[in-house]
């Protein structure tokens, strides 16, 4: 059989294609007596749709007729030329530029590609890192996106281009491409037309072997994961920078807000000989104290702060929108006010849902109707069971179930303000994302939510039920938000092309040496001095 396909596709694509997977058939058909047989079906059938599907393609790209993906919609930019050729131009104007001395820069996206993987919508960190990713890569020809899965390593170079920076579209791409065998006729035909769909975009990538000249760039929940932390101690063994960007030290400060125990975890990764980048000063000051509590602290990391972004990715600033989703439908030319954000504990929901019940009492019909967007999250079955109940009732809340980015763009055009009543952040980005539509927001004084918010919110402690119905009557009143929507206007906002900027500059740095001295950058424009003391 070897003989008869290495005649049919050629030397080259039988060693590369085939003897894996030949291996692999005779692995499980000579499988001990004695060992558990439960899965051999399905490890025999895998490995024959493997390899015939390799056939199939080392065929098909013989005659030229290799099976083609599903590309985003082309769109235009404002000078009417194609956004991939725009994206496309602009990334080779940025590269000449690239100082050619420089090593490869490598962005671990494992934790990234898992949430894909198991959840039908992005939450808020996982979108920032492909946001980053996207920015790097329309500046950086050195960059290696790569993610580990099943202790494989996975080149998604490929898939952050055939988005073309669209964080929908890699979503898509990501739990169309990464689909496991399952024994069962659906499992069956999911994985054949991933396999002859996306061919082209499952590359596998060589172990990666960072060295001197080189940085590793990470970020996200990538230290739920030995392997990665390992990857990153070698990386630095060898002498590689290593930056990595953490978004709050939740599981540290505030562990009852995790879904699990990750404090060994956490510290772990705090051990990495890392340039650790935050982005608030309130951030720093946690992990500083963190790191002085510690019995093995040692020298104190390389602290930088780089600020994110309150732009919304894909829209223009103050963008309006005329068409919903038809599961938005209900709210076409209905007043509402948005909370966006996973249903879990840290969001505060409950304590939210129980100030609009009381509000709508003393309001009645002419409170607007509040709609919650966000995924279903962690201890929080109270607050989800009452979200559920009213939105049955359907008059006083709707639940807008893992939205996608074109719904949440409708929802903040739409709505009359926000509201963001959370006990605790690292940045809070529907907060920015807010101001990027020009809404007033009614937010929660804690963490880091008045850097970002600076002068530019209606705040209220979200431990004080009457505060909160106190900031949402503030903003019910036309005035006031025409006063808060004014000084939103005149405000300049971040960018993401600003915080890839920002994070080039630190990659470019080069390996640090261990520095207690750095300090903490200007506060940003518009903000209080009782802000700067927060």
């Amino acid at each position: 059989m070897v003989f008869f396909f290495h005649g049919l596709v050629g030397p080259d694509d039988a060693a590369n294609f085939l003897s894996h997977d030949l291996w692999r058939l005779a692995m499980a058909a000579s499988a001990s007596p004695t060992a558990k047989l439960g899965g051999l079906p399905s490890a025999f059938t895998g490995c024959a749709l493997r390899l015939a599907l390799r056939v199939f393609h080392a065929l098909a790209k013989r005659v030229g007729a290799a099976p083609p993906f599903d590309r985003p919609r082309e769109s235009f930019d404002a000078g009417g030329r194609p956004r991939s050729l725009a994206n496309a131009l602009a990334r080779n104007a940025a590269r000449e530029d690239e100082p050619p001395e420089q090593g490869l820069v490598y962005l671990d996206l494992s934790d990234v590609l898992c949430h894909a993987i198991w959840h039908d919508s992005w939450a808020g960190i996982p979108r920032v890192q492909l946001e980053i990713a996207a920015s790097l890569g329309r500046t950086r020809q050195s960059l290696r996106v790569i993610a580990l899965r099943n202790r494989k390593w996975r080149d998604l170079r490929p898939l952050l281009e055939a988005a073309d920076g669209d964080v929908d579209t890699m979503f898509r791409l990501m739990r169309a491409v990464f689909v496991d065998f399952h024994w069962s006729p659906a499992g069956v035909v999911a994985y054949v037309v991933s396999r002859l769909k996306y061919r082209s975009l499952l590359r596998r990538a060589e172990p990666p072997e960072p060295g001197a000249r080189d940085t590793v760039f990470i970020g996200g929940a990538f230290w739920i994961d030995r392997d990665i932390i390992e990857f990153c101690r070698r990386a630095a063994d060898r002498g590689a920078n290593l930056i990595v960007l953490l978004h709050d030290l939740i599981p540290l400060v505030t562990p009852y807000f995790t879904g699990h125990d990750f404090r060994d975890e956490y510290l772990a990764m705090l051990r990495l000989p890392a340039h650790f980048i935050v982005t608030t000063p309130r951030n720093r000051r946690d992990l500083e104290s963190v790191w002085q509590g510690r019995g093995d602290a040692g020298p104190v990391a390389r602290i930088s702060i780089v600020h994110l972004a309150d732009e919304f990715p894909g829209a223009q600033r103050n963008e309006c929108l005329c068409e919903a989703s038809s599961r938005l439908a209900r709210l076409r030319g209905e007043d509402f006010a948005l909370c966006v954000g996973t249903v879990e504990i840290r969001k505060n929901h409950l304590a939210l849902l129980l100030a609009w019940e009381e509000l709508a009492v003393e309001f009645g019909e002419s409170l607007p109707k509040l709609v919650v967007a966000g995924r279903r999250g962690w201890k929080a079955d109270a607050a989800l069971a009452r979200l559920d109940e009213l939105d049955a009732a359907g008059d006083l809340v709707q639940f807008v179930e893992a939205p996608s980015d074109d719904e949440l763009r409708w929802l903040y055009a739409s709505c009359r303000f926000t509201v963001f009543p959370s006990y605790f952040e690292g940045w809070g980005l529907p907060v920015g994302e807010s101001f990027w539509f020009g809404k007033a927001c009614a937010a929660s004084n804690a963490g880091s939510i008045p850097f970002v918010g600076r002068d530019l919110c209606q705040y209220f402690s979200p431990y004080d039920a009457e505060e909160m119905k106190a900031a949402v009557r503030a903003l019910l009143n036309a005035e006031t938000r025409r006063s808060f929507q004014a000084k939103i206007r005149a405000t300049p906002l971040r960018k993401w092309e600003d915080v890839a900027r920002d994070l080039n500059a630190k990659i470019v740095e080069g390996r640090p040496t261990c520095d207690a001295s750095n300090t903490a950058p200007a506060f940003r424009a518009g903000e209080s001095e009782g802000l700067r003391r927060a």
